[in-house]
């Protein structure tokens, strides 16, 4: 059976976030060197969009070295 023990002293859990949409403005991007993450992050952009119900757009566009997300709107 497993038991419960309570920690004696507090403390806080940090906000994990892989990406920094929180932070952008209109015009601002992301660079990825690698198309796979460039996309994973360009769903988790449309994620947080609709998770925290906001009017943003994201888009993404092929660069010389690699990839940006950028937000639009």
């Amino acid at each position: 059976m497993l038991t419960i023990t309570k920690s004696p002293e507090k403390f806080d859990i940090p906000v994990r976030h892989r990406y920094v949409f929180h932070g952008m403005d209109i015009g601002d991007s992301l660079f990825f060197d690698d198309f796979k993450l460039a996309e994973n992050a360009r769903i988790a952009a449309i994620q947080y969009v609709k998770r925290n119900r906001l009017s943003w757009k994201f888009g993404i566009r092929k660069m010389h070295d690699g990839w940006r997300i950028f937000r639009m709107v």
